[in-house]
């Protein structure tokens, strides 16, 4: 949804499949600079090997890199933005740093919020949002936006102390 919303809202083309990256990729422009969209169709586990094809087949450095994910530390409906570090259990990020070979990439964490007691953690991840939590994603799409044109424009420090504030 995060990927799609920052397409949208900068006008993207649409996103096609990609048997290079095993991915779908979208091109456009974000504050006067090329960028490209990957929504992996490996399963999250194997993330990492879509964005090291990407990386490889458009010429991207680890550090221009960012990727956005799930976070259940993270309260539903905000948002942290690292500039690199472990990946705090998530394996999709552990498969990125492992096909990568460096942690030295931007992550935009979207908060999910943690299951109730007794409700399975995979279960948790792949449910449907509720339509409150819809409502929530649907009013962060001008922030993502505004995330990622600082992120692409001024740097991921500027963006950092913009947004990662306590809710």
């Amino acid at each position: 949804m995060f990927v799609e919303s920052i397409a949208a809202s900068f006008k993207f083309g649409d996103f096609e499949f990609s048997k290079k990256v095993n991915g779908l990729v979208a091109k456009g422009e974000i504050g006067g600079k090329n960028v490209i969209l990957l929504k992996p169709s490996t399963y999250m586990n194997n993330s990492g090997i879509a964005v090291r094809a990407a990386k490889k087949l458009y010429g991207i450095k680890p550090e221009k890199i960012i990727v956005a994910h799930d976070e259940m530390d993270i309260v539903f409906g905000s948002q942290r933005i690292r500039k690199n570090g472990s990946s705090a259990g998530h394996n999709g990020i552990k498969s990125i740093i492992s096909e990568l070979e460096t942690p030295d990439f931007t992550r935009i964490r979207l908060g999910i919020g943690k299951p109730l007691p007794g409700i399975n953690i995979a279960d948790y991840v792949l449910s449907e949002f509720s339509e409150e939590e819809l409502e929530m994603i649907s009013e962060n799409k001008e922030k993502w936006a505004e995330i990622a044109k600082m992120i692409v424009s001024e740097s991921v420090e500027a963006a950092m102390n913009a947004f990662n504030k306590k809710n």
